[in-house]
């Protein structure tokens, strides 16, 4: 186990296993509905159709599984990583070195029963370390940048 990995835990475990169930009874009921269902109204071959297409997205859909199995609705995600000196990033914000900053790369996703069905929002953003410090202090950012943009072009005059 790396220093950045969780420790495992007796919840985990637990919450690994109710999402695998959940998933399975919820994609179990459609195969077995797909499958019956036509079968009662004397149409056996759809029902072997049906079901075996179904098998195939529900196979799919586990394999594409991002989220808890009871997650539906948007969710926003994001990953925030250092900047190093080998980056040679420049800050989204001013324009200076990013070198010690931070980078962010977003995501919005759609899930349904713990799918993501669409990603509408995604990208990535680099801060150096003063404008850090601005947005921890509670500034705003992009009026930080034009005061001291304001104040560079005063002094040179």
């Amino acid at each position: 186990m790396t220093g950045s990995e969780r420790p495992r835990s007796l919840d985990q475990r637990v919450r690994r296993l109710a999402d695998t169930l959940g998933f399975t009874l919820l994609w179990g009921w459609l195969l077995v509905s797909v499958l019956f269902v036509p079968a009662w109204f004397g149409y056996w071959w759809l029902g072997v159709g049906l079901f075996l297409g179904t098998l195939v997205l529900c196979w799919q859909a586990a394999e594409a599984s991002t989220h808890p199995v009871s997650t539906i609705g948007r969710r926003k995600e994001v990953t925030r990583t250092r900047v190093t000196a080998d980056d040679e990033e420049l800050c989204d914000e001013c324009g200076t070195d990013a070198a010690g900053g931070e980078r962010r790369r977003y995501a919005t996703r759609h899930v349904l029963f713990g799918t993501t069905v669409a990603v509408p929002e995604w990208g990535e953003n680099v801060y150096c370390q003063d404008c850090l410090e601005r947005e921890s202090k509670g500034l705003d950012l992009q009026s930080s940048v034009d005061d001291d943009a304001r104040s560079r072009s005063l002094e040179v005059n």
